[in-house]
């Protein structure tokens, strides 16, 4: 049955021509040595019911004549006339080269016969393949065959579905590994610039290195949606760590897509956005964001001094708005902390559901698009964020929130006050415990021999030739920041004997809690800890301690029933933290004098504080370090933990115990 071709609609501006394209399924690109994929053809009665406008470079060219303005049309609608046309030039511009059998038709043809049916339903969206965890350098080991040569994008496109909790594990641990190695390589790089005098882009170098390396998460692949391993909330100081991970695949642009060629449709799709709210027409309430495409301004301005153009990550964008593709929402913040006062978070999926091109605020044409939050995912990290401020504000007020059992657990004993949270039962079990501090070291006998240090010399602050610096390697431990450069066996502090003051680079955990911690329970994981402060990596987070039993003088069966910790059983995650010998291979490794460890263990069952009710965890975002000040007994390092990832505000603590569930009474 024929049907004639509808009336021409009046010049539209281009959001209206949007709605000329049918919506229809991105395909993968199949592979070309596979067989050919089985089509199902679609009923009559949809084939009659869809109608599409068959869109070629040559239709698109009769359709910007028709289109042109005449001189007697009003100015505003002249004005539209104009938008629509380059609307159209910029779509035939990124148009495929039309099949032989296509170009044989004129385009008077084309533009006659508007009407075709929709193509066969896609085949079943691909799930993640398994095969990803063994990519090229994705567990962080060295692979010498992609050292040498740099991994080349996929063109293979997959989405993340039906992972099982032991994915969601391994893939975490993939993460982790790679934002471990990213961070030991901009740290390594910053050190060297700072000693030479020469500035470069330490992050920019760092990511280059692993993308050479083969370290980039997901280089085999192209994710649309959830990028498995990345949880929502999550933070990144860097730009390029992002990309390391996999999350946005473009370093500077803030729209990262897949090309036109990996797909059978040829058009280029956008799979996330970084938005930083630095053009003038952008709005963001949270759950709706309305994001400015790129192009069209300055450097360091927010108002548009040129027109936008529909190319390049424009389009992809708005194709994603047509064919109704997710997008990965990342997220900057300005913040008063941090190497360079911005952080990254990741936000969750969104969907386009409006593209529009005309004026903005600044009178020039720009790219808009209005993109909503899709359901059941994690809360904002700006809620939560916003959550965690209102709590510290009602602490320093004094003000007790509902629900919360305690401003205070230490009781004054730290520097910052530790609130109590239970918002699932009518437990109070945290405020029956003697809260410590720092732990109580027995005191040797003077006829036992102790291995003991001495204290350095220096007056105003610790340098290169510190004799508490040599100990530790003949390097400094601690950075400008206070962040940890290297785990190791353990580290020299400065001490009591020490000339240096408080104020030392080499007395950070002396200083005490830096970063503001809450107790809470779940119904998960029961009494954890969570972080109300963003926490840097490599930041030292707290002291864990409890009542010093030295092994020695208490017999095994005396601690039976106790809830005792044994240092000598958390797993050594210090090696991991300032490694990137995955990369470098010939990184100058430091050599450390044999540590013979703790003799000492903790009973928790009386006395305890903070850490004792962090969690434990396989892929833990803190791991322990011993430190040892001054001349202190080495059997009596003190236990104190680090910050292994970027922490966000109300981000559960966990650690590696290495005795799982084995903790679930304390």
């Amino acid at each position: 049955m024929e049907t004639s071709p509808p009336p021409p609609p009046p010049p539209p501006p281009p959001p209206q021509i949007d709605h000329l394209l049918s919506q229809f399924p991105i395909i993968p690109k199949p592979d070309p040595d596979g067989p050919t994929p089985a089509q199902t053809p679609a009923p009559i009665a949809e084939r009659s019911a869809a109608l599409m406008l068959a869109l070629t470079p040559e239709l698109c060219q009769v359709l910007h004549r028709e289109l042109a303005p005449s001189p007697d049309d009003d100015p505003y609608f002249a004005r539209c006339l104009r938008q629509s046309q380059l609307h159209l030039e910029a779509l035939a511009a990124s148009l495929r080269p039309p099949s032989s059998s296509s170009s044989s038709s004129s385009a008077a043809a084309a533009a006659a016969s508007l009407a075709r049916v929709l193509p066969p339903p896609p085949p079943p969206q691909k799930e993640l393949r398994t095969q990803l965890q063994r990519e090229p350098g994705a567990g962080g080991g060295s692979n010498p065959s992609s050292s040498k040569k740099r991994a080349r994008a996929s063109t293979e496109v997959v989405r993340a579905t039906h992972l099982s909790p032991a994915d969601h594990l391994r893939y975490r641990a993939l993460v982790r590994r790679a934002r471990l190695t990213f961070e030991a390589l901009r740290s390594t790089y910053q050190r060297q610039e700072t000693s030479s005098g020469v500035r470069n882009r330490h992050d920019l170098r760092a990511s280059r290195q692993m993308l050479s390396a083969g370290h980039w998460l997901h280089r085999e692949v192209r994710i649309v949606g959830d990028i498995p391993g990345v949880f929502v909330g999550d933070a990144f100081y860097y730009r390029a760590e992002i990309c390391v991970v996999g999350l946005h695949t473009m370093p500077q642009a803030g729209i990262g897509y897949i090309p036109g060629s990996l797909l059978n449709e040829g058009d280029p799709v956008a799979t996330s956005i970084v938005s930083s709210g630095g053009y003038l027409d952008d709005e963001d309430t949270g759950d709706v964001l309305v994001y400015t495409g790129s192009g069209g301004r300055q450097r360091n301005r927010v108002d548009h001094h040129a027109n936008q153009t529909l190319e390049r990550g424009n389009l992809a964008l708005h194709n994603s708005y047509l064919y109704g593709v997710e997008v990965r929402v990342i997220r900057g913040h300005d913040i008063d902390q941090g190497p360079h006062r911005k952080v990254y978070v990741y936000d969750g999926l969104y969907r386009v559901i409006e593209s529009t091109f005309g004026p903005g605020k600044s009178g020039h044409d720009v790219c808009k698009f209005k993109l909503v939050r899709l359901p059941g995912q994690d809360d904002l990290a700006s809620k939560t964020w916003h959550t965690a401020k209102l709590l510290k504000e009602s602490m320093d007020a004094r003000i007790r929130p509902p629900r919360y059992i305690s401003l205070d657990l230490s009781k004054g004993a730290e520097l910052l006050r530790v609130p109590v949270c239970n918002k699932v039962d009518n437990d109070r079990s945290p405020l029956l415990f003697e809260y410590i501090a720092q732990p109580e070291f027995p005191v040797r006998p003077a006829h036992v021999p102790v291995k003991q240090h001495g204290g350095c010399h220096c007056a105003g602050g610790c340098g290169s030739k510190c004799r508490c610096e040599r100990k530790n390697g003949g390097e400094p431990v601690y950075t400008e920041d206070d962040i940890l450069v290297m785990g190791r066996p353990v580290v020299y502090e400065c001490g009591a004997l020490c000339g240096c003051p408080m104020t030392c680079v080499n007395r950070v955990t002396q200083r005490g809690m830096k970063h503001r911690l809450e107790v809470f329970r779940s119904i998960e994981t029961g009494w954890g800890v969570r972080a109300l402060d963003l926490i840097q990596p490599g930041a030292f987070v707290c002291e864990y301690t409890g009542h010093v039993v030295v092994m020695d003088d208490q017999p095994g069966s005396a601690l039976e029933g106790r809830s005792i910790i044994d240092p000598r059983r958390f797993p050594e995650r210090w090696k991991e933290w300032g490694d990137a010998s995955a990369v470098e291979p010939n990184m100058k490794r430091l050599q450390f004098a044999k540590f013979a460890g703790p003799g000492y263990v903790l009973d928790v069952s009386h006395k305890r504080n903070v850490a004792c009710y962090i969690s434990h965890s396989c892929t833990p975002n803190v791991f322990l370090q011993f430190v040892l000040r001054g001349n202190e007994d080495e059997s009596f390092p003190h236990l104190m933990v680090f910050a292994m990832e970027t922490i966000p505000p109300m981000r559960e603590l966990s650690i590696d115990y290495g005795i799982d569930m084995e903790l679930s009474a304390i």
